[in-house]
C-alpha cells in the first residue's frame, strides 16, 4: 500500500506532460468543440461510472457525474454535431499519423496499468 502515493504522483506526472504537449501542439490554432465527441465521451463515462450506484452504496461518483454533464452538453448542441466533427478519411496524413501514435501511447498506458494492478492484487509488488 506504500506504493500509492509514487503512482499518483506518476499519473499525474503523466498528465501534466499530456497537458504540456497539447498546449504546444494546439497553440495558435482555435479549432471549436466537438459537441459530437462530446456525447460519446459523456455516454461512455455515464456507463463506466453506473456500476459505482451499487459497488458504493448508491453514491455518485465523478465519472458518472461527469459523464452526464459531457452528455448534456452534446445533446444541448446538437445541431453543432458536423460543424466540427472529421471522420477518419478525412484527416491529413500528419494528423491520422499523430492519432495513431497518441492512441498507442495510451493504450501502452492502459495495459501497464493493468498488469502493475494485477502485480499489487497478487501481492508481487
Amino acid at each position: 500500500m506504500s506504493s500509492t502515493p509514487w503512482l499518483l504522483i506518476a499519473i499525474a506526472v503523466i498528465l501534466i506532460i499530456f497537458l504540456i504537449l497539447a498546449i504546444i501542439i494546439k497553440r495558435g490554432r482555435q479549432t471549436p468543440p466537438d459537441y459530437y465527441a462530446f456525447f460519446w465521451l459523456g455516454l461512455i463515462w455515464t456507463i463506466c461510472g453506473l456500476p459505482s450506484f451499487f459497488a458504493r452504496e448508491y453514491s455518485l461518483n465523478g465519472l458518472f457525474i461527469m459523464g452526464i454533464i459531457f452528455l448534456i452538453i452534446g445533446l444541448v448542441n446538437k445541431n453543432k454535431w458536423k460543424q466540427n466533427h472529421r471522420a477518419w478519411s478525412q484527416l491529413s496524413e500528419k494528423e491520422k499519423k499523430l492519432k495513431i501514435i497518441v492512441m498507442t501511447v495510451l493504450g501502452v498506458l492502459v495495459l501497464a496499468g493493468l498488469v502493475v494492478l494485477l502485480f499489487i492484487e497478487k501481492s508481487i509488488i
